[in-house]
């Protein structure tokens, strides 16, 4: 019995037919059976003339310092299952050029860091696909996306990089290389729309899975609130760590998470997303004869400027877009000579706020419209965590120094450090969300020693790593090397870190203050005094982190952590570099650092 569309319908007897009960029970039997056997061969046929939907293997890297390239890597193997894709996320650390070269296709997303630099974990396999000896790409189909921040010298250069390598080596790319900026959501968006379904079509059509497909890490708690849909955590305090006679202002802050059931781990960062001070966002007004209530279009959405200039845009620090457009209305030459020069525009301009700017140059007046298309997005600002959630459940700490200087007789002010230290009061609550960081945590290995280098306000995440060591009973020694300026000052935490040392939780404590004696002492030197043993832990396993400043301490620490390693291993310059790329291979040598 069918219906009109073929479909088949359950068999069934009719109410008045003539048979008896034990008739129509063996009748009603016969046909069930029947009504099986049909609708297993109409599957069975209907599977043999369906064509099996194919599988293709995509291969995708990331090169991440604060963890977005990695959150977008593995967003775009989520979406590439929509295209008949099967994505194997790698971190860029956990795959070799040879095991990359089989990659039929390849996407690449990497971010830049420090001054155009490769990622922590991504400059290993860049040194094996920069050399002469690399394979050849020439069956590999890719595309790249670059992340960056135009605010810096090499916008997006290794992104730039890893296109132009690829090419060089006769990958095909698929899809055009997108440059991001801070605001990267979108265009990272176009881009996997364009190259998924691109790279899709190119290749083989083998099902097999590369065979290195077992070396992909676990994933890390995925966040529940982000930028789109961010949480409001209440300030429960805020205290502040240095004396009131310092020359810095560092503050801890305490916000809760109480009901958001949201999660962190030591070592993640906490985005905060501020407002602009009324008083920048008055002068900013002031400056373009604009009043707070005039309307104003930003991103298709009409509002006040007073809003605009508040929630939505960075007013503070001028764009590149702002200064060349500076530059070429008022046919400044000391403006013009350096716009092919950014490390002296960054000279000349040092300090320098928009508001400075525009006062600097009145013959460029700008009106708020046009200044509106030049300024850049309000970006959220990452801050490294100092809790662990095991000691401080519902809640989340920060360590933060205040930005405060005076330049043309002005008063600049950070925007986030003093938004959190001038504006926003106990009890109200901050607009947030968590950004993993899936190599900056505590080892696995609870027997494992860990070394810490973290001058500063670099001491966060180690305050964090020593409460989550704590709570877990981690029996591996803990040695942090900490520093500031003056010791009666600037020792932030110095009652939990002496209590700590009292205790045997923090195995050693070696202290720097670099302005407490004539010549001055920084971490490095305190790491180049104990250098026997510092290379003694590390060849008993030891875990080696460093947070801080990323232009001047982290590459002075890496230097003399390789001047160490080479004369306690007693090895040429060739064996020192090897010890430190396997340092790194197994994430015993990482970094956080801005």
């Amino acid at each position: 019995m069918t219906h009109s569309n073929n479909t088949q319908l359950v068999p069934y007897l009719p109410e008045n037919m003539p048979f008896n009960d034990d008739q129509k029970q063996w009748l009603g039997g016969f046909l069930a059976g029947l009504h099986s056997r049909l609708l297993i061969k109409e599957e069975t046929v209907a599977q043999s003339v369906q064509p099996a939907m194919q599988i293709k293997p995509l291969t995708i890297i990331y090169g991440s310092q604060t963890g977005n390239a990695e959150n977008l890597a593995e967003e775009a193997a989520q979406m590439a299952k929509n295209h008949g894709l099967l994505a194997s996320v790698f971190d860029m650390d956990d795959i070799s050029v040879s095991q990359l070269s089989e990659a039929e296709r390849l996407l690449v997303i990497t971010s830049t860091y420090g001054d155009g630099e490769m990622p922590d974990n991504a400059q290993l396999l860049w040194d094996e696909i920069s050399a002469e000896s690399a394979p050849s790409f020439a069956s590999t189909y890719f595309s790249v996306l670059a992340l960056g921040d135009t605010n810096y010298d090499d916008f997006c250069i290794a992104g730039i990089q890893w296109d132009e390598r690829l090419e060089q080596l006769g990958a095909t790319r698929v899809a055009q290389r997108i440059d991001c900026d801070v605001a990267y959501e979108a265009p990272a968006e176009q881009w996997m729309a364009e190259a998924l379904p691109t790279i899709a079509q190119k290749g083989s059509n083998s099902e097999q899975q590369p065979a290195h497909t077992s070396e992909q890490k676990s994933k890390k708690h995925k966040a529940k609130f982000n930028k789109e849909s961010p949480l409001k955590a209440q300030l429960l305090s805020k205290t502040r760590l240095t004396d009131e006679c310092s020359s810095k202002e560092t503050i801890h802050y305490e916000l809760s998470l109480m009901g958001s059931e949201e999660h962190y781990d030591a070592g993640d960062a906490l985005n905060i997303i501020a407002h602009n001070s009324t008083a920048l966002v008055n002068d900013l007004l002031s400056v373009l004869n604009a009043r707070a209530e005039q309307h104003e279009t930003y991103n298709g959405k009409t509002d006040q400027l007073e809003y605009i200039f508040t929630e939505l845009l960075e007013i503070r620090q001028p764009s590149k877009d702002l200064i060349h457009e500076i530059a070429r209305q008022s046919s400044c030459p000391e403006l013009l000579s350096r716009l092919g020069d950014n490390q002296a525009m960054s000279d000349y301009l040092w300090g320098v706020d928009t508001v400075q700017l525009l006062k600097r140059y009145p013959d460029s007046a700008l009106s708020p419209a046009q200044f509106i298309q030049l300024a850049k997005p309000m970006a959220p600002r990452a801050y490294s965590i100092s809790s662990s959630l095991k000691k401080h459940p519902d809640q989340v700490h920060l360590t933060i120094a205040s930005v405060r200087y005076t330049q043309d007789e002005r008063q600049h002010n950070g925007v986030c450090s003093t938004y959190l230290a001038d504006l926003v009061k106990i009890g109200e609550p901050v607009t947030c969300y968590f950004s993993a960081n899936k190599h900056f945590s505590v080892p696995n290995d609870l027997a494992a020693p860990i070394i810490m280098i973290g001058p500063g306000t670099g001491i966060a995440p180690f305050r964090a790593f020593l409460e989550e060591r704590e709570a877990t009973h981690a029996t591996g020694d803990n040695w942090l090397f900490f520093g500031d300026r003056n010791a009666k000052t600037d020792y932030l935490y110095e009652q939990e870190l002496t209590q700590m040392h009292q205790d045997g939780l923090l195995t050693r404590l070696d202290l720097a203050f670099s302005r407490d004696q004539a010549e001055k002492i920084y971490v490095q030197d305190k790491m180049l005094a104990q250098g026997e043993t510092l290379f003694n832990w590390l060849e008993n396993g030891a875990y080696l982190y460093v947070c801080g400043d990323a232009y001047k301490m982290a590459k002075d620490v890496d230097t003399t952590l390789q001047s160490i390693i080479q004369r306690y291993g007693q090895y040429d310059e060739s064996q020192t570099q090897e010890y430190m790329a396997n340092l790194k291979k197994q994430k015993r040598y990482v970094r956080d650092v801005y």
